[in-house]
């Protein structure tokens, strides 16, 4: 019993042990199900929300469907209004985007009312675009992700609820949520009528009633399977409709035809019927009666830019723009007037109502009047350049079409302001030399140019010939650079701008305006921000308002810049404000004069028959251009005081009740005493001194060297010597010119400085007593030895002086009287140092019996080293970007009796030479930290450095 007992006890202890081990495996597997269960719901959970988020983000900002019977309500509906444009008070319309005479109407698509969509339209739309339109589900996972062609309502959609939809994947789940939304809420029937009444057609045309009107002369109710080809064509592609592309719009009607036929819309023979069917011809449109069409366009140019095009042309909003109605009557009937003046017709305006044309000043006496064969044409533009904001604004109007889009022109030598800005910034001034010379290989008289002038009067009156020179100086790198920053942001040049001013880049009066406008703040440029660039472009609108009254597309801004500096603006403006320095070429009393300060200038290309006039007050900017509407070479030139009579009459009239303002000199600007038109230091010898105006730091050190006062024989014309009698030597003021005008000048009948002495001597060498060397008429410094003869047969001694002046009244003995004869030797030695001028060294040579033999030798000694001034580029300059890498290297350089050469050294190299002025060179930058220096070296030798100037190029 004992023994049964025990085991008993073992195999209940064994029972106990495996009870417990099955217990701890069963908590553990049960432990790890609850663990997964747990895993399990917090990933579905996650999952739930991110799907949320998901979804949320997604459907985020999509546009209520709700405001689609707002647009669309067949009485009431907002896009049953076009887009209207006004002018700035919002009192006068300018445009409406719409076809004239084509109103928009909203059919229903149920047959049940009078009048009502053309089943044919609806079934080839339905057809064309999603046959299974009425069998499609309700919208699945498959349908919103797959990729096919936009559903009906997807395209309904995208058009009037998302202002800029695209084809980002996102995007198209927005597009297709949002279409399901509205086939949910409104039905397809109401869908398929929202779209033919809203959809573009092109040319102007939303909605199928007015497509029809306009390419068929028929109500959309009336269409039959061609008419509805006709307009499925302009739905698919409305670019290519039948009026702006008729062929292309038939070849697409024929297209629509056919896959109408294969659907089973119309049968083979009624396709082989309609098919030979001659194309539609569009209706005549009505006139288009709006006021300022090429500015309207702009308007609508500028927001479809920075928007879409057909969210102005669906309509509904109203754009209040800068410009002034009654201005631009003005502005528009004075072109008018203009042009009827000169091609001798009748005009239609009544003065009273025009009186803008009151101020038109007469005609001048070369104006091309009665161009029969070329008819004319003219546009102009005015800007407040304190805000940018465009005032008035004409297309190119002509008589025979009246006003057509802005034209862009040939610019000519209308630029020449923008070429004297960037040369001012690089170191010339109103004041800088010009020779108006002609170029190389002309063939044209020397009295068409004007030799030496100042800047300011080259610029004033286009002396063209120095100004390309002046262009060719400055390049045609520094020059692009300065004027797009003007603004002119296409402007572009050639390497070759030897024909620039008189043809040119072309450009249109609205870009010159601005341009123009920095010359009148000065400095600074207003105007709005452009959607492509971080340029300011002029003006053109105030606000946009849907029908509600809500702003929309944005603020629009005006901004304010600093272009240029203060005083490079100020001595543009300097010139153009100068009256009296445009007399030579207009006359005083020319129409570029107003009853204020003003600054203008005129300007012409293609050998005259483009002609413009710019100009500015304080208050407004101005720009007219008048040419001929056709290209024609064989046009007679226009005379641009025609161009600045418009200009005159506009600026007369806009500012006839606004202050008289002026202009004052910026600080950095100085005024100094000039000789004109070397523009350096007067001498006694100028024949006209000026007051100029120059950059602080950059007056004149150097004393003119233009006008020479030399004493020749009046009997030969040539230089005086020691040996011409003294009754026959007078002096004479000449004008100095360079070597390249040296033609010029004798063309011209110029007095000319001659460069020849008198023959000498007047009878032959003395074998006996004469000079060797140095030569006659040497330039001399220092000591140097003077070689020669003094013997001959009775020789006592000889003796050397030195008189000053061509004929010395006082002689200084330079040696003692020497008691051996020499034989082409050394006669002794002149020392020149600190001599300037003119000297005589006379060898007098004394015989037995007192007979004494003079001789003469005439030299001018020069121990002064020239002058040098490296005016540009300045120590520590920077020229930053590929723009800025050509620069013209420039020196001013002044010797008392001529320099010789000049050298450019750039980083210890020599890198180019010139033997005449102008004394610049232009360089092709290298990028990096560069030292300049400039030797020059006179006539006698001298020469001198210039301090070191330190730049950058990046």
């Amino acid at each position: 019993m004992h023994s049964y007992q025990r085991i008993l006890l073992v195999q209940r202890r064994r029972r106990r042990r495996q009870f417990a081990r099955q217990s701890r495996t069963l908590h553990r597997l049960t432990g790890g199900l609850q663990g997964l269960a747990v895993v399990f719901l917090a990933s579905l959970l996650l999952a739930v929300v991110a799907l949320g988020t998901a979804y949320a983000s997604l459907t985020a900002g999509l546009p209520p469907v709700d405001s689609l019977p707002v647009m669309l309500d067949p009485q009431i509906g907002t896009l049953l209004q076009p887009t209207r444009i006004y002018d700035r008070t919002g009192e006068h319309l300018l445009a409406t985007l719409e076809n004239p005479g084509i109103e928009r109407r909203m059919l229903p698509l149920s047959a049940a009312f009078p009048e009502a969509l053309s089943p044919a339209l609806a079934q080839a739309v339905v057809l064309i675009y999603e046959p299974d339109f009425w069998e499609q589900p309700a919208l699945t996972w498959q349908s919103l992700t797959e990729d096919h062609a936009p559903t009906i309502a997807e395209r309904l959609v995208s058009s009037l609820l998302l202002e800029e939809p695209n084809e980002q994947f996102v995007n198209r789940l927005r597009v297709r949520l949002l279409a399901n939304r509205v086939l949910s809420r409104y039905g397809r029937a109401q869908v398929l009528e929202w779209y033919l009444n809203s959809a573009s057609f092109g040319h102007l045309t939303f909605g199928a009633d007015s497509a029809a009107r306009l390419y068929l002369g028929k109500s959309a109710s009336q269409l039959d399977g061609y008419d509805a080809a006709v307009l499925v064509a302009a739905l698919e592609a409305s670019a290519l409709n039948w009026i702006d592309a008729p062929a292309a719009a038939r070849e697409r009607q024929l297209d629509v035809l056919s896959r109408m036929t294969a659907g089973g819309l119309i049968s083979q023979t009624d396709f082989a019927a309609v098919s030979s069917i001659p194309p539609i011809s569009a209706p005549p449109q009505s006139p288009d009666t709006s006021t300022a069409r090429a500015f309207s366009n702009l308007v609508v140019e500028r927001l479809a830019g920075a928007h879409s095009r057909w969210l102005l042309e669906r309509g509904g909003l109203r754009i209040i723009t800068s410009l002034d109605y009654d201005l631009q009557q003005q502005v528009t009937c004075a072109i008018q007037v203009q042009l009827t003046r000169l091609e001798g017709a009748t005009s239609p305006f009544d003065p009273a109502d025009c009186t803008t044309a009151q101020q038109l000043p007469n005609l001048p006496l070369t104006a091309n009047t009665n161009p029969i064969e070329s008819p004319l044409a003219a546009s102009a533009v005015l800007l407040d350049p304190l805000t940018g904001q465009v005032l008035a604004l004409t297309g190119d109007i002509s008589l025979s079409e009246g006003e057509a889009a802005l034209g862009s022109h040939p610019s000519g030598s209308l630029q020449t302001p923008f070429l004297a800005l960037a040369g001012f910034a690089r170191s010339l001034g109103p004041a800088s030399l010009i020779w108006d010379i002609p170029l190389g290989g002309t063939a044209e008289p020397a009295t068409a140019y004007h030799g030496p002038v100042r800047l300011r009067t080259a610029l004033a009156n286009d002396y063209l010939a120095g100004l390309t020179a002046l262009f060719q100086q400055v390049g045609a790198a520094a020059v692009t650079t300065t004027v797009r920053s003007l603004g002119l942001a296409h402007y572009t040049l050639s390497g070759d701008v030897s024909q620039t001013l008189t043809g040119g880049p072309v450009l249109d009066p609205l870009e010159l305006t601005q341009a123009f406008s920095v010359f009148s703040t000065p400095g600074t440029m207003s105007g709005t921000q452009a959607e492509d660039s971080n340029r300011l472009e002029p003006q053109l609108i105030l606000s946009v308002e849907d029908s509600g009254g809500t702003a929309v597309l944005g603020e629009f801004t005006t901004q304010t810049r600093q272009i240029v500096s203060p005083q490079l603006a100020y001595l543009v403006h300097h010139i153009l404000a100068d009256e009296p320095a445009r007399w030579p070429g207009l006359g005083q009393a020319n129409p570029l004069e107003l009853d204020r300060p003003a600054g203008a200038k005129t300007g012409s290309a293609d050998q005259g028959r483009s002609t413009w006039a710019a100009g500015y007050t304080r208050q407004f900017a101005a720009v007219v251009w008048l040419g001929y509407q056709q290209t024609n070479a064989a046009a007679a030139s226009l005379d641009v005081r025609a161009a600045a009579g418009i200009w005159h009459a506009l600026m007369q009239v806009a500012s006839q009740d606004q202050p008289v303002l002026g202009w004052n000199m910026p600080s950095g600007v100085t005024q100094t005493v000039v000789c004109d038109p070397s523009g350096l230091l007067p001498t006694a010898e100028c024949p006209n001194v000026v007051t100029e105006i120059f950059l602080t730091g950059s007056e004149p050190i150097i004393a003119d060297n233009l006008y020479q006062r030399l004493e020749i024989n009046r009997e030969t014309g040539r230089l005086a010597t020691i040996f011409t009698p003294q009754e026959w030597v007078e002096a004479k003021t000449f004008l100095v010119v360079p070597p390249e005008a040296q033609e010029w000048s004798r063309l011209a009948n110029l007095p000319v400085p001659p460069l020849e002495y008198d023959n000498i001597p007047p009878v032959e060498l003395d074998p006996a007593a004469h000079f060797s060397s140095p030569a006659q008429f040497s330039f001399v410094r220092g000591k140097l030895p003077l070689t020669g003869t003094a013997a001959g047969e009775g020789f006592v001694s000889y003796r050397l002086q030195l008189g000053r002046g061509i004929n010395p009244t006082k002689w200084q003995n330079i040696s003692e009287p020497a008691t051996n004869p020499v034989e082409n030797g050394l006669l002794g030695e002149l020392d020149a140092a600190g001599l300037d001028g003119l000297y005589i060294v006379r060898l007098m040579v004394v015989y037995e019996g007192q007979r004494v033999q003079l001789a003469y030798l005439q030299v001018t000694a020069d121990n002064t080293p020239p002058t040098i001034r490296i005016p540009y580029p300045l120590q520590g300059q920077v020229f930053a970007g590929p723009d800025q890498r050509t620069i013209t290297l420039q020196a001013e350089v002044s010797d008392a009796v001529g320099v010789a050469r000049v050298e450019w050294w750039l980083d210890g190299r020599k890198i180019g030479e010139r033997t005449a002025a102008p004394h610049a060179l232009i360089w092709d930058g290298m990028v990096g930290k560069h030292s300049l220096q400039v030797r020059a070296t006179d006539l006698a030798g001298n020469e001198s450095r210039s301090e070191e100037i330190e730049f950058t190029v990046q």
